[in-house]
């Protein structure tokens, strides 16, 4: 027995050395491209500025289309309240609280809710031709900076972890696609149910019914017989 125990001694060591691990990687893995290559969303400011002339308090057709356009883009990437500011103290104070009339129907008239369009005045002493000034807060994406891929070395990854530009393609395209860079920091609000249809529908499905709209003969499809063997 004593003979044997130096082998059993060596082959317990080999067992070892075989079970022993390598230490992993340095440093947290990245489990998805789109934590390594964050698309950065910032609040910015959309402004529009309009003239007002002392001797002619009225909104010109340049700036009624100006408010127009300016409308749309607050329906479709305004957050918040959209500001009409007047300027007060200037020379022509009482000119442009006329002009900010205007503009504030003129917005209304584009489909912007009346309370939606909230007053405010600014400072404008000293200013012979201080604007009118329309804003609202609306959010913006910026893209990640991507790595140029000849600075990479994709044949030796020995870490077997994704190359530093993994996925940052995608994520600047779809900074760059993205319509409101809201809808990356939370979904947008459902909108409400149509009771009355759910309830048609229950009814018939209580009653054993069929639930589905009645299709008539237009809508039908048939398969035509030129295709078959």
């Amino acid at each position: 027995m004593s003979s044997r125990l130096p082998i059993l001694l060596i082959g317990l060591s080999a067992l070892g050395a075989c079970a022993t691990s390598v230490a992993p990687p340095p440093g947290p893995v990245v489990s998805d491209a789109s934590d390594a290559h964050r698309i950065e969303v910032a609040q910015t400011t959309a402004r529009l500025e309009i003239s007002v002339d002392a001797a002619s308090p009225r909104l010109t057709d340049k700036a009624k289309s100006d408010l127009t356009d300016f409308a749309v883009s607050y329906l479709r990437l305004g957050h918040g309240a959209l500001i009409l500011s007047t300027p007060s103290g200037g020379d022509n104070s009482d000119a442009a609280s006329t002009v900010a009339g205007q503009a504030r129907m003129a917005l209304v008239n584009a489909g912007v809710a009346y309370g939606a369009v909230a007053g405010s005045t600014y400072d404008a002493a000293g200013q012979s031709s201080a604007p009118v000034i329309v804003t609202f807060a609306r959010f913006e994406a910026q893209a990640p900076a991507c790595a140029p891929l000849y600075t990479q070395d994709l044949a030796h990854q020995s870490d077997n972890q994704p190359w530093a530009s993994f996925g940052c393609a995608m994520q600047a395209n779809l900074a760059a696609e993205v319509e409101d860079a809201n809808d990356l920091l939370s979904p947008r609000p459902y909108d409400p149910r149509d009771s009355n249809r759910r309830a048609t529908v229950m009814d018939l499905y209580r009653r054993g019914q069929v639930t589905h709209a009645q299709r008539d003969n237009d809508e039908r499809v048939s398969i035509s017989t030129a295709v078959q063997q």
